[in-house]
């Protein structure tokens, strides 16, 4: 996700910097192979969402919805979300170009909640600002809490430190902050421009067809592309989405700008849906290593 003044990467000792501690995003060397951590796979959902082959050529229903209306499709994605998914563990791999230059990757722990809306981020690879970050809607003042990352930043600010979620330096280390943050958010970004870009009469989508796609644990996947009629925020021309065959999710988000310039992409592997949470899960202790 040396000289003292680079053991923190973000982190720079000094007034006005420290309180940049924010962690909305943190960017990172690339993992190891070796070195990934893997969550024990869980079966998904009930039962498979999608139908058998109905049609002359074979396609399911949601093939033929991912073709010729995409977005009925999206629309039914969420609402296959909100009616089966309360929450979920998993790790999401993401790299972003922020202000102007690509960061490294980060790959990061997630426990999710959706009611109340629940964080808990624990950075594996690419701790930049914090090794760890909480939000919960309506607790702990409406801020975000975020561990320091390093030793030496815990030392000069403390174990556990309180920031705005949505301020201005978190929206500097991140695309999206905390409060945006999880899959279904995504989705309801995406169908809610694709349907702006109907309404203006530019929308341009074209279905791929399936892919095994390796970032999301090799799952495989509908993919969509969408191209723009003028880059959007942060010159973005281009948007290439992974839709889980099995579960409907959202896995996998490729944003690019003019010349294939990547501006962000965001996968998810190794999804539990709907895990056993413990009572504390989402408490400022959790952000404390055991």
């Amino acid at each position: 996700m040396k000289k003292l003044a680079l053991q923190l990467p973000v982190l720079l000792v000094g007034g006005p910097i420290l309180l940049s501690l924010l962690v909305a995003s943190a960017p990172s060397q690339d993992e190891s192979p070796s070195g990934r951590k893997e969550l024990p796979v869980k079966p998904l959902l009930r039962e498979n969402p999608t139908k058998p082959a109905d049609s002359a050529d074979g396609a399911t229903s949601m093939e033929r919805l991912a073709r010729e209306d995409p977005i009925a499709f999206l629309e039914q994605c969420l609402d296959h979300y909100q009616r089966e998914v309360k929450g979920y563990h998993c790790i999401l791999q993401k790299q972003e170009r922020i202000a102007g230059r690509l960061q490294p990757r980060e790959t990061i722990e997630v426990y999710f909640r959706e009611d109340p809306h629940s964080v808990l981020m624990r950075w594996q690879h690419g701790a930049r600002k914090a090794e760890g970050a909480l939000f919960v809607l309506g607790e702990n003042n409406g801020k975000m809490l975020a561990r320091p990352n390093g030793s030496l930043a815990r030392r000069i600010v403390g174990d556990v430190v309180e920031r705005d979620v949505d301020g201005a330096d978190a929206r500097q280390s991140g695309r999206y902050t905390l409060n945006q943050f999880g899959i279904r958010k995504g989705t309801e970004r995406t169908l809610a421009a694709w349907k702006a870009s109907r309404q203006r009469g530019k929308l341009q989508v074209e279905y791929l067809g399936e892919q095994v796609v390796k970032e999301a644990g090799d799952r495989p996947c509908y993919k969509l592309r969408r191209t723009y009629e003028a880059p959007e925020a942060d010159g973005v021309t281009e948007l290439t989405i992974y839709m889980d065959k099995e579960t409907l999710l959202q896995v996998g988000s490729v944003l690019k700008g003019e010349s294939g310039q990547l501006i962000g992409e965001y996968f998810w592997r190794d999804i539990q849906l709907n895990p056993a949470l413990s009572p504390g899960q989402f408490d400022r202790d959790a952000l404390t290593p055991p």
